[in-house]
């Protein structure tokens, strides 16, 4: 890591203008331009309590960052506090997208999670009304340590996505959920932590990474930096530290000022989470009124692949959270002489030494001390022309006669005022870019005039009661082609509305225009202007596709399609609409992604190939297996994939039935010799002349929006020793969702899909082996009780019974006999630590296949979670694993004879495995299902 020289200001104006490009921010995260509707608006960001909330942003330029590593990990409360409370424009950073977490809500894993709990996230920054960020981290599944978590994504890697995004952001305030230690527990956790107070020096630093100067983004420095007080005791044994479940000594870190103390860290904000708010009830009448924490609890609520649906909301009253400063720029603060800045333009208070603010934690907030006001632009360009200070007082003379005169019943009353305030923002904009000024004074000062711009326009077209609508027929729409577009503009005000164009605008920045109106044209409350457009084909020349990427799940960073969309939440939509019009003389705007019904339109490949599976083994003493291919859409005659095999290797029809589903069954026919892993590539010539040889598939469920997920049409063909049993009716019992039963039917053991309807003696008795998928008794509540028992009695019969890993809601109660699932310490999460074979003569371990250490090599993510912490002398532990450091995990493969039959429970996470063709995953869960 770099140092951070205090540096003078003239060092900092220095940076090659001529050398300077303009960053573009195609995914708009500075907030400068209008964003489009997407129909997904609360009801709290409409009509009167929308504009209500916009007036609250008016009056402040406050703005903070959040910093955390995963979805979930924010303190929504706190957002929700400044956000809708305060009014400050409030962004997060989030490391990662939740890749290695588990799902509730679909068999999604990996990538394809990943783009699930991005929209699960941004579903629940509208209730905390934040701007999201992320990096270009993977999760790569929990890591124990902070150095685990850097040795795979690397410190420069993080530091950069975290000053970057402060940079685009331009925050005056940095926040942490953690610190940076043992006390944050995920290594992922503690690395958020650190990187959230190095990148508030850092980001003020033009020496630290200059390539960002030279691509547009300039150096900004935040004001404070803090990171929430932790909650746990210090004890005579130290800090306890749930990542590895053992104590660890007092140490606390201040990796702005490098003070290292063996206290908690002292209190020097308190959040008044549970404070109500009358703007976030429904219907205004009192008993509605939620506190910030409740109504963002809604929001959390909404990350349902990991947030059970017994999330508790906290009852009204007092819920106070606690932050730590830990770097402050304001003068006569001990950081201070760490910042790069000129105080003078960074909107701070001349404070004297010794300011008090920070030892009345009842009272004091993140921007004490801080010019948030209107005026506190001015700050930042201080040798500016003398316009700017009287401007800035006529917009916010204009902005209190608003908040004054708004009447919840008449929103129009104050659209003159609205307007006027516009008008004069325009003006004083184009003021500062004519002006002669420093560029970075320049740059400052329209980011906050720009974004105030925003904010006016939003705010004026509330209170005009615009409606704007845009659709197409279908969501999905082939690159290349032409389609409509609906529009519909229609207005509550009473005043006439001007308007002009409309015009469609893609993604990559493509512009179309609409009809020109001949004159004034206008609407009012009870007409509506309605259009059809046409998208040409012009405008549909690239897929819409997510910009990062991995090609192999262990790569634990992402690549990038497009990197001037680092940070960025997703891809922009790829059609909107925008809609020109004009009020009392002010110019604003309207846009809407195009959509078809709840799904913003897609443009997808001409056809989309994809197999049944990306891996699977062909057992040695097999010479076939199947897999399917599907194309849509469904060719007619056929259109018959191509495939790129080595010698020896040869496919054919097994069962065609693609003029009506698309789907072709083949049979890979495998060489008698000299067999080795390779990967079957697909792909389809088209009339046309292209050739595609990827697929994609639409990752999300109801509520949120699908993302369109591509995948290369491959299939990893590993070739394995592995003899499967006699007896292989199977039934599967799904969890929270794997491909468990997908890999079974792969090499012949399709089993069959049950319900808890079907866990009944006489339905069970059919079967050889029942498996429960991953986090069954998460997924089913109803399982405990009747439906285990038919399971137990059904083993006693002898039947075979096989549980995979649990959660906390499984119990003692669901097994045999006595057992504990074990807490967040109990898993092994380096896939690569060795497997010891305790009971190496078992049936499990010798039948069918003769299992060794050497089958637990070459896993992925992980060796397992949900060990089981203790367990009766009934079970016999056939296995013992562990993280360095960390004691024996026994608990991870247990088995006991009951009844006639056998009840076993695998903590492995073969369900990561089987997907990826792990042979030795394979070999020992076969042995598992053997009768």
């Amino acid at each position: 890591m770099k140092s951070f020289a205090p540096l003078a200001l003239a060092a900092l104006l220095t940076a090659s203008a001529s050398a300077q490009s303009t960053f573009t921010d195609p995914a708009n995260l500075r907030g400068e331009r209008v964003a489009p509707l997407t129909g997904r608006e609360l009801p709290i960001d409409q009509g009167a309590s929308g504009l209500e909330q916009l007036l609250r942003k008016l009056n402040t330029r406050a703005s903070l960052m959040l910093i955390v590593a995963h979805p979930d990990d924010e303190d929504g409360g706190m957002l929700t506090f400044y956000s809708r409370g305060k009014g400050a424009r409030v962004g997060m950073l989030t490391l990662n997208r939740g890749e290695g977490g588990q799902n509730l809500m679909t068999g999604d894993f990996e990538d394809a999670l990943g783009l699930l709990r991005t929209q699960e996230l941004l579903a629940a920054d509208r209730y905390f009304d934040a701007d999201q960020f992320f990096g270009t981290e993977v999760d790569f599944g929990f890591s124990k340590t902070k150095e685990e978590a850097f040795a795979k994504w690397t410190h420069e890697r993080v530091l950069y996505d975290a000053v970057r995004a402060i940079r685009i952001y331009r925050p005056l305030v940095i926040a942490s959920v953690f610190i940076g230690g043992v006390t944050d527990g995920h290594g992922q956790h503690q690395v958020s932590g650190e990187i959230a107070q190095e990148a508030f020096k850092a980001a003020g630093d033009p020496s630290v990474f200059p390539e960002l100067t030279r691509e547009g983004i300039l150096p900004w420095q935040p004001l404070k930096v803090f990171a929430r007080v932790p909650m746990q005791a210090i004890t005579a044994q130290g800090l306890f530290d749930y990542a590895t479940g053992r104590y660890e000594p007092a140490k606390f870190t201040n990796y702005v000022t490098g003070e290292v103390t063996t206290t908690t860290p002292t209190v020097d904000v308190i959040v008044h989470e549970g404070k109500i708010d009358p703007l976030l009830g429904p219907h205004r009448a009192i008993e509605d009124f939620l506190s910030y924490v409740q109504f963002a609890r809604q929001g959390l609520g909404l990350q349902k692949s990991q947030v059970s649906g017994n999330m508790r909301v906290p009852a009204p009253g007092p819920f106070d959270v606690s932050y730590h400063l830990y770097g402050s720029c304001l003068l006569g603060s001990a950081s201070a002489p760490l910042c790069h800045l000129d105080r003078s333009t960074q909107g701070e208070e001349q404070m004297p030494a010794g300011h008090a603010a920070f030892n009345r934690p009842d009272q004091a907030s993140f921007f004490d001390g801080i010019d948030t006001s209107l005026a506190g632009i001015a700050t930042l360009a201080p040798s500016a022309f003398p316009e700017l200070h009287a401007s800035l007082a006529k917009i916010q003379a204009d902005i209190n006669v608003a908040t004054d005169h708004l009447d919840p019943n008449s929103l129009e009353k104050i659209a003159p005022t609205l307007a006027d305030a516009l008008k004069q923002t325009d003006a004083l904009i184009k003021a500062v870019e004519a002006a002669r000024l420093p560029n970075e004074a320049r740059q400052n000062v329209l980011h906050e005039l720009r974004i105030k711009r925003v904010q006016l326009n939003d705010a004026l077209a509330i209170s005009l009661g615009l409606h704007f609508d845009t659709t197409a027929p279908e969501a999905n729409q082939p690159i290349k082609t032409a389609f409509a577009v609906h529009t519909v503009l229609a207005t509550d005000s009473s005043t006439p509305v001007s308007y002009s164009t409309e015009e469609i605008q893609t993604a990559t920045g493509k512009m179309q225009h609409g009809p020109i109106s001949d004159g004034e044209q206008t609407i009012s409350k009870g007409s509506s202007r309605v259009e059809e457009l046409t998208a040409t084909a012009a405008i549909s020349q690239q897929e819409t596709r997510p910009y990062f990427f991995r090609t192999d799940i262990e790569q634990p960073v992402y690549q990038l399609h497009d990197p001037s969309l680092r940070n960025a939440p997703a891809t922009p939509p790829a059609v909107t609409a925008w809609s020109h019009l004009s009020f009392n003389g002010a110019e604003l705007e309207l846009g809407r992604v195009v959509h078809a019904g709840p799904q913003p339109i897609e443009f997808v490949p001409p056809a989309n190939l994809s197999l049944s599976a990306q891996a699977q083994v062909i057992p040695n003493d097999t010479n076939a297996i199947l897999f399917s291919t599907f194309v849509q859409p469904i060719e007619r005659p056929a259109i018959v994939p191509k495939f790129d095999l080595p010698a020896g290797w040869k496919t054919q029809i097994a069962i065609g039935d693609y003029p009506n589903s698309g789907e072709i069954r083949f049979q890979l026919n495998a060489p008698a010799a000299n067999r080795k892993a390779f990967t079957l590539k697909a792909s389809l010539d088209l009339p046309n002349k292209q050739t595609v040889s990827e697929g994609y598939r639409a990752v999300g469920y109801p509520g949120i929006p699908f993302t369109n997920f591509y995948t290369p049409a491959t299939d990893r063909i590993v070739p394995v020793d592995l003899k499967l049993p006699a007896k292989h009716n199977i039934a599967y019992l799904p969890g929270t969702g794997d491909a468990v039963p997908e890999a079974l039917a792969s090499i012949g053991l399709k089993p069959i899909t049950l319900t808890i309807a079907d866990l009944t003696p006489a339905k069970l008795a059919q079967y050889d082996t029942v498996i429960l998928g991953v986090r069954t008794y998460a997924a089913h509540p109803d399982l405990h009780g009747a439906p285990t028992q038919a399971l137990l009695d059904y083993a006693k019969n002898g039947g075979n019974v096989v549980v995979q890993y649990q959660t906390g809601e499984f119990t003692a109660a669901d097994a045999p006999f006595p057992l504990e699932i074990g807490a967040a310490a109990q898993r092994v999460i380096d896939e690569t630590d060795p497997v010891q074979l305790l009971v190496p003569d078992s049936p499990l371990l010798t039948a069918p296949n003769k299992i060794t250490p050497a089958d637990f090599d070459n896993w992925i993510e992980e060796r397992g979670h949900g060990f089981l912490r203790s367990f009766d002398s009934h079970y016999t532990a056939l296995t013992e694993t562990h993280d360095p450091g960390d004691p024996p995990q026994r608990g991870g493969l247990v088995t006991t004879q009951l009844g006639k039959g056998r009840w076993t429970y695998c903590a492995y996470a073969v369900y990561r495995q089987l997907p990826e063709a792990v042979p030795g995953a394979f070999r020992l869960f076969v042995n598992l299902i053997n009768p």
